[in-house]
């Protein structure tokens, strides 16, 4: 909709125009020293950028806006603006200009308005008499007025304002296309309801209306136009429900995307069509020519899943829809900002991720293919501000215009570099190839708006900060001069890399995750809070909700299904599938009954649903770290249990219809709590590994230790054995088969207040057992694929081998590594980089070449449970 990004326009121009002294005064040694700077970038910008002043305008003003028309020695433009109170009233003052930008006599009155005007548009328009059109909307009693003047190139009203709308509702949008007649003028009259009519009226060159108004559209909620062969082209979004929601966000409502054509006379050609039938497209809806052709291109973000995503579709000459496909997406979702259509193709531009922890964005831009597949490398920048960056077509490429840091594109020095309004331009094919900062010497400019080029030269306002603001129509020539973007780090081929990501779960903070397959079914469970649930993990009292989610091959999430609102985290949670999928499988979690946390198993069917339950303890003293395992004919139920005073990890085996089918055994005698327990079915036995701080109780500074129980009877099968004796505290092992034995990780833990907790024998450990439980070797440190801490670790096995991901731990952040286990040269590889902060506790679950894990944003909406599939080219071992 761009009536929000006109009116967002004037009010960032008025933003930058704070109480900051002039550029050049100078007041130390660090100002003189920023002068000579930016003296030296303007010598060296001489000759290939001009700014030209155009107009000096108050706070409180609106606008102003450049419209150009043509092409070469005989283009025009036009700056409108509406100055701030004066009296009663307010004055709509223009400038010509010529094609470059540079004032062709001075500024104009060309009408008087009310001090309640709230909205400006200025547009070319084409006919016998080319000229401009300037129009604005001013509140009156009881309603909008809508109002448009004709202006030749040389600035002078060629007749009085004319009033087009006069209304009892809210006049939302205005936009004006040219066509061979002169204009047609468009606008949106937002209703009580909070939905709104479109409406379209010709206008000559000489501003008068051509017959009477057309309504185009009702009951809509998002609207685009742009000029087409031989008429305009109308895109609007009907609400789902047949009207609006005026509580709601206009960037957030989303409607059925419909597109039609009109004539120069604002007449309806043919029937609607119907680009999209569900409500998917958001208010951010823009359209573009795909290139010379007579295509258009739809583009729009899809906020109707758990991330927000980039979408398009298009429309041929014959009115032939290629249906919507995903453009692009990212881990914490993307946002379209741009859609640009000329001689080198169609270009895209959106942010990526849409969710960000501070005021700027990180913004690409990319060629689409006519499949609207992303073409190449994309071209991305950091935008600093709310300000919207702008994207338009040139003859060879594209160019964008935002406020970026001075400096080379992701260089060491750019987060202390001076933020400057930019323009960027690319070739054909979407590399860059020019980037001008608009310095003006000493004045340099804060904001530009209002791109357009003509070839390859482009002409832009610009705002330079100070009161009055003053205003410049920039004009920036063609060269080559950026510095190429470093090509990215190359992943070997036998490197893993991540495919796609997904969020499953948002909203809640995530505990605990556990993930098996029941016969063709994914199925996800999962401990979560919300907002004001319980925090963290470990031994607490805060009840959390347990869920189960199906997800299928693509990463989407069924709704939750509710196993239990009073789960706790202590116990964790697990799921383990029956031996047949008809059978569905189990969960086993922990609830607080009569004051003691208690061992729940819960039987589910194929799709996650609960069919039975039953209370599995019922001593005096907590149970935690519940673990749950197929052992044939039924599961087996092992966790750390407090009824002998200090935790003790007990098994005991239920059948398929959850009757206890054998004692419940102990398994260790111990002194110190064991924590952290889990488990793995293998042949006859069922694998079990915790961490025990038997030989330091009082310290807590615990080592792993390994042991296995028989799936007839839960007895033990053979001794517990330690994996290593350290120093350090040996925590949260995870378990994966290999042969007749197992593979275990863990994480050796630094001390607080070690300053490289990756050297020494800190870190994640591996190390694989006999079918005795007896290591084959020794434990071996993983290798991380950069600085920073392992904090967590998740282990599979493969026909290749085995191989983990490791959540990495650094100053800044929290990132997954993946580690390709038992070749001849062990590395790290970096997967991707976290939302959530250093200290994040990630649950993480790997499964078949899939991993699931928590996130954490800086909002309640960003915290999220995700779906990682990673494409992995193991080395034999």
């Amino acid at each position: 909709m761009k009536s929000a990004r006109f009116f967002a326009l004037a009010v960032l121009v008025l933003c930058a125009c704070g109480s900051k002294k002039p550029a050049e005064t100078v007041g130390s040694t660090d100002d003189a020293l920023a002068a000579l700077a930016a003296r030296k970038a303007a010598a060296a910008n001489a000759g290939h950028v001009t700014g030209h002043l155009v107009a000096s305008v108050g706070e409180r003003s609106l606008g102003p806006f450049l419209a150009r028309r043509g092409a070469g020695p005989h283009a025009a433009g036009l700056v409108a603006w509406v100055t701030q109170a004066e009296g009663s009233g307010r004055r709509v003052v223009v400038v010509p200009v010529d094609g470059r930008g540079q004032p062709r006599g001075p500024e104009k009155t060309i009408a008087l308005v009310p001090i309640d005007t709230t909205m400006l548009v200025v547009r070319p328009m084409r006919g016998r008499q080319p000229g401009f059109v300037v129009a604005w909307t001013s509140l009156i009693d009881r309603g909008e007025a809508l109002w448009a003047i004709a202006v030749g190139d040389d600035g002078v009203p060629r007749s009085k304002g004319v009033e087009l709308a006069h209304t009892s509702d809210d006049v939302v949008w205005v936009d004006i296309v040219p066509t061979e007649f002169g204009a047609v003028c468009l606008w949106a009259e937002e209703t009580r309801s909070g939905d709104a009519n479109v409406v379209a009226a010709s206008l000559n060159t000489d501003g008068k209306v051509r017959g009477v108004p057309t309504r185009v559209a009702r009951s809509v909620v998002g609207w685009h136009a742009l000029e087409i062969p031989n008429g305009v082209g109308v895109s609007t979004l009907a609400a789902p429900d047949g009207h609006g929601r005026p509580t709601k966000a206009p960037e957030s409502r989303s409607g059925a995307l419909s597109f039609v054509r009109i004539d120069p006379e604002a007449h309806l050609v043919g029937a609607p069509v119907v680009i999209t039938p569900k409500p998917i497209v958001s208010g951010d809806l823009e359209v573009a020519r795909a290139g010379t052709s007579g295509s258009l291109v739809f583009a729009w973000t899809d906020r109707s899943g758990d991330e927000p995503a980039v979408v398009g579709a298009s429309i041929d000459e014959k009115n032939v829809v290629a249906p919507p496909r995903r453009i692009a997406e990212a881990r914490g979702g993307a946002a379209l900002l741009g859609l640009a259509g000329g001689a080198a193709g169609t270009a895209i531009m959106f942010e990526a991720p849409a969710r960000r922890k501070s005021e700027n964005r990180r913004v690409h831009v990319s060629r689409l293919a006519p499949t609207l597949a992303l073409e190449g490398r994309p071209l991305s920048f950091e935008v600093i501000g709310r300000a919207m960056p702008e994207l338009v077509a040139t003859a060879s490429g594209f160019a964008a215009a935002a406020p970026m840091h001075d400096c080379e594109f992701d260089s060491p020095t750019c987060p202390n570099a001076k933020v400057v309004a930019t323009i960027v331009r690319t070739d054909v094919k979407g590399a860059l190839v020019q980037r001008e900062p608009l310095n003006f010497g000493s004045d340099p400019a804060t904001l530009a708006w209002g791109l357009t080029c003509d070839g390859d030269t482009c002409v832009t306002l610009a705002a330079s900060p100070g009161t009055p603001a003053r205003i410049r129509a920039a004009e920036v020539r063609p060269r080559e001069n950026a510095k190429p973007a470093a090509e990215p780090a190359v992943v070997p081929k036998d490197g893993p890399h991540v495919e796609d990501v997904t969020a499953i779960a948002s909203g809640e903070t995530v505990l605990d995750l556990a993930a098996t397959r029941i016969g063709e079914t994914n199925i996800v469970a999962m401990l979560s809070a919300k907002p004001d649930g319980g925090r963290g993990r470990g031994r607490h009292d805060h009840e959390v909700t347990l869920t189960t989610r199906v997800v299928d091959a693509n990463g989407a999430a069924s709704a939750p299904t509710v196993i239990s609102p009073r789960a706790l985290p202590a116990g964790s949670v697990a799921i383990a599938p029956a031996e047949k999928a008809d059978d569905g499988g189990a969960l086993a979690w922990i609830a607080r009954e009569g004051g003691d946390q208690q061992v729940h198993v819960t039987r589910i069917d194929k799709r996650g649903k609960r069919t039975a339950d039953v209370q599995l303890t019922t001593t005096k003293g907590d149970a935690t770290d519940v673990t749950l395992t197929w052992a044939g004919g039924g599961w087996i139920v092992a966790w750390v249990d407090w009824r002998d005073g200090n935790g003790e990890v007990y098994a005991t085996k239920v059948s398929l219809d959850l009757q206890r089918t054998a004692r419940e055994e102990r398994i260790t005698n111990a002194p110190g709590d064991a924590s952290d327990l889990v488990a793995l079915g293998q042949g006859d036995i069922v694998w079990l590994a915790w961490a025990d701080p038997r030989e330091s109780p009082k310290d807590g500074m615990a080592d792993v230790y390994a042991t296995a129980v028989k799936m007839r009877d839960a007895k033990r099968a053979f001794d517990e054995h330690r994996l290593i004796a350290s120093a350090a505290h040996s925590r949260t092992p995870q378990l994966a088969p290999a042969g007749t034995g197992v593979h275990v990780a863990w994480i050796e833990e630094a001390p607080l207040g070690i300053e490289t907790p990756a050297s020494s024998g800190y870190g994640a450990l591996w190390v694989s057992l006999d079918e005795k439980g007896t290591p084959v070797a020794k434990p071996t440190k993983m290798p991380l694929a950069g600085d920073g801490a392992a904090t967590s670790v998740t282990l599979e096995t493969t026909p290749t081998g085995p191989r983990a991901i490791v959540a990495r731990s650094s100053p800044d952040a929290v990132a997954l590594d993946a580690i390709v286990l038992g070749g001849s040269s062990v590395r790290g590889y970096p997967l991707l980089t976290l939302d959530g902060p250093p200290s994040l506790d990630v649950a993480l679950v790997l499964h078949d070449g899939v991993v699931y894990f928590n996130d954490e944003g800086p909002r309640t909406t960003d915290k999220r449970a995700r779906r990682a599939r990673i494409a992995w080219t193991s080395k034999k071992p």
